[in-house]
């Protein structure tokens, strides 16, 4: 049990105070810290897609597999280059296409879902065979240089589906030049490509974005220095008064600890613990707000079993 003190304004209604917590939280979200295993993937996807447009035309295409645990960053990667490549193309270009595989797992929800990333409308018309062609079609009008196969460990829900998935990806897309292919998923997504190894031949590159490790040295660097940042962050967009020392071992240790290293984990971490802190009225993060925003989303969640903020005390 954590008993806390509240120094919030005794006047403010809970309307207000949801007000003002709320537009924090929103300011939050918005932030855009550099992460460096992200801003390396982002590079790494670029540089396959560059690598592809000076091929000779009709050339087959490779590809690459970026897999990692939940929570890594490997969808906010994705986006981040889909920005930056949307910033500077023409009206109506789609140089990164952002697939999201189906849950259904199945060969004729991939031109479905190519369709949908695309903002066809009606992506769903017609059988598997004539969805295709008009998938492909689309992909070459919107100039799509990059194709990002999203959550396709989904693929593995229905075994007797996953090869004939990415065999259909590899002949329709990859073989047939129509652009490289990523393939990001969680784990499960490696025990589908390997089902294919004519694929897996033509994967130029494995995309590392692994959750950082508190004892490596070079890890743990990086580790506390997107918490410095994003400590920074935080009291330059307004949200925070003063640092909250998110960085110190006192607090990044336990921080690192409650989220195995996933960068997901520990913004939502932070998030809630500035939460707590703004509705006590106060200007910083203190350690009972970090042990409390793990008791309220690691620990329902199974992401750890223990607090690692309440097994070391107060201060």
């Amino acid at each position: 049990m954590i008993v806390r003190s509240s120094s919030a304004p005794e006047q403010e209604s809970a309307a207000s105070a949801a007000a003002r917590v709320g537009k924090a939280k929103a300011r939050f979200d918005a932030i855009r810290v550099d992460y460096p295993p992200q801003t390396a993937v982002v590079a790494a996807l670029d540089e396959m897609r560059i690598a592809a447009l000076g091929r000779p035309a009709h050339a087959p295409c490779g590809g690459a597999m970026l897999v990692a645990p939940h929570g890594c960053g490997k969808t906010e990667s994705i986006v981040a280059l889909r920005r930056l490549l949307e910033a500077s193309a023409d009206d109506g270009c789609r140089p990164l296409l952002h697939v999201e595989t189906a849950g259904a797992g199945t060969t004729d929800s991939l031109p479905t879902s190519i369709l949908q990333a695309l903002g066809a409308a009606r992506p769903d018309v017609g059988n598997e065979k004539a969805r295709w062609p008009r998938a492909i079609a689309e992909m070459q009008r919107c100039g799509v240089q990059l194709v990002v196969f999203d959550e396709f460990n989904r693929a593995a829900r229905r075994p007797r589906m996953s090869r004939p998935m990415a065999t259909a990806i590899r002949e329709k897309i990859m073989d047939a030049g129509i652009a490289p292919v990523a393939f990001v998923g969680s784990e499960d997504a490696r025990s589908v490509l390997a089902q294919v190894p004519e694929l897996m031949e033509r994967l130029d590159d494995d995309i590392d974005l692994s959750p950082l490790r508190w004892d490596t040295k070079g890890d743990r660097t990086l580790f506390i220095a997107f918490l410095a940042d994003l400590d920074n962050a935080m009291v330059n967009a307004g949200m925070l008064a003063c640092s909250s020392g998110l960085a110190d071992e006192g607090a990044a240790r336990p921080l690192w600890e409650a989220s195995a290293g996933r960068v997901r984990r520990i913004c939502k971490i932070v998030r809630a613990a500035m939460a707590f802190a703004l509705h006590d009225g106060r200007g910083s993060i203190n350690r009972n707000d970090l042990a409390e925003a793990v008791d309220s989303y690691c620990i329902p969640r199974d992401f750890c079993q223990s607090n690692p903020f309440a097994r070391q005390g107060t201060r």
